[in-house]
């Protein structure tokens, strides 16, 4: 099943209204200094803002938190130290590593704090449903999984990623691609 997308330049939050933030929009709003692509920063910490002053509950799971933790590291390895240190583990047992990850620490200290972390026990997830979408080549077995928590806890996810087409669940997005896809 298709799923529907709304574009975050003029969506409405409502108050109570949960949304589950994908490693992308986090990604957007503390991002590693080595860089992201700055024209989603915009669009995104508006609708961030919008989202806290109208009171609805942005939703972290730590499947997200880890996906941004290990992307941001990489994004600073790759960016700024992958000359000095052409193994990642040889980089990730550097002092350099202990600065990076200071302030990176910071902003995960942040995303925890502006978040509820959802309460979907593991054993309540489809895991199978979610290992036969990525088998099939559908979409990532861990955006599967957000797919399968945003179901179940009714939920909708903003994302930046095109490969959330199918699914059954609300999107929130500024990509064309996902809002032409899931009108």
């Amino acid at each position: 099943m298709k799923n529907k997308a709304y574009d975050l330049s003029s969506y409405v939050f409502r108050s109570g209204e949960k949304i589950l933030l994908d490693t992308n929009i986090w990604l957007y709003l503390f991002p590693a200094p080595a860089g992201y692509p700055k024209k989603f920063v915009s669009h995104y910490s508006t609708a961030f803002a919008r989202l806290i002053k109208a009171k609805a509950q942005p939703v972290l799971s730590p499947i997200v938190l880890s996906e941004y933790l290990n992307r941001y590291i990489r994004i600073e390895w790759q960016g700024c130290y992958q000359t000095k240190y052409r193994d990642f583990k040889n980089f990730r047992k550097s002092t350099d590593f202990t600065q990076v990850a200071a302030s990176m620490k910071v902003f995960a200290q942040k995303i925890l704090q502006s978040c509820q972390v959802h309460d979907l026990a593991a054993n309540a997830l489809n895991l199978q449903q979610s290992l036969n979408e990525f088998v099939m080549g559908n979409i990532d077995f861990n955006d599967a999984v957000l797919v399968d928590i945003c179901k179940q806890l009714n939920f909708k996810l903003m994302t930046n990623d095109s490969d959330f087409q199918y699914g059954g669940i609300e999107i929130l997005t500024t990509n064309p691609t996902l809002l032409n896809a899931c009108p």
